[in-house]
């Protein structure tokens, strides 16, 4: 069987917001008459958190309570370990994906980002599980606006955790901004603006640049090559569904030109 499906993989830090735009893309596809599915990854999330039923489900397989029990571990030691486990059932969810044969699947990765993207098993799972003829692949990395606005070295961070994904995948990604219900126009415009042209953050932060342009080459990197980091971002509410059109448009160009 031939897959030539569009695969959206969502990443993000906790919080960001990836299961709820799953939601929302999930319902854009749905009224669009679209046929797609909806793949839970994350074995922790209770299930009674989830806004959307998912078609494929990690935690039919292996949840993170029960590896807490059965090998006596703390929270995060289980999800590392549940996290390995998963490659014992990539078969299993391969062969779901291929009976359900959708043109859309939406992925909704771990709430710990750091464990599912930057462990070996994280790009095995996918690779594993997307690996159709014909398919097409697409990052969305989510910019929690809140992490934004906490301090220009922040909204760095999360420019180079997002180009760090990108690496870690080797995809093609794409960024966007979620939670602009809960921000006016300006604090949005504002985010965009420098999230799209990272030098000038360093340009209206002037004590920000005397204080580690000479300890980061990073920083070098921000304020003489910013085409490097300075990516479109796309702003979006998975609460009023404003911008999913935008994104969605985005993703459907991004799979055309891996086409």
């Amino acid at each position: 069987m031939v897959l030539a499906m569009k695969i959206a993989i969502i990443v993000g830090t906790a919080g960001s917001g990836k299961t709820a735009l799953t939601h929302a893309l999930s319902i854009y596809l749905e009224e669009k008459g679209e046929d797609y599915a909806v793949l839970n990854l994350d074995p922790g999330v209770k299930d009674d958190s989830l806004p959307y039923y998912p078609d494929i489900n990690i935690r039919d397989y292996i949840r993170v309570e029960d590896i807490m029990n059965r090998y006596d571990l703390g929270p995060n030691g289980a999800f590392i370990a549940t996290m390995d486990l998963i490659v014992n059932y990539l078969n299993d969810i391969r062969n779901q994906i291929m009976d359900l044969a959708p043109d859309y699947l939406l992925i909704d990765t771990p709430g710990q980002m750091e464990v599912f993207a930057y462990r070996s098993t994280g790009s095995v799972v996918i690779d594993n599980i997307t690996n159709f003829p014909d398919s097409r692949k697409a990052l969305v990395f989510i910019f929690d606006p809140f992490l934004c606005k906490v301090s220009p070295g922040t909204l760095i961070s999360t420019l180079l955790l997002s180009e760090s994904i990108y690496w870690r995948f080797e995809l093609p990604i794409i960024n966007a901004l979620s939670k602009i219900d809960l921000l006016d126009e300006n604090e949005i415009n504002e985010i965009i603006e420098l999230a799209t042209h990272p030098s000038r953050i360093i340009e209206k932060e002037s004590s920000f640049l005397s204080r580690y342009l000479e300890k980061s080459p990073l920083i070098s990197v921000l304020v003489d090559r910013e085409d490097v980091l300075g990516k479109k971002l796309i702003p979006v509410s998975s609460v009023t569904g404003e911008g999913i059109f935008d994104l969605f448009s985005n993703l459907l160009n991004v799979w055309s030109e891996t086409a």
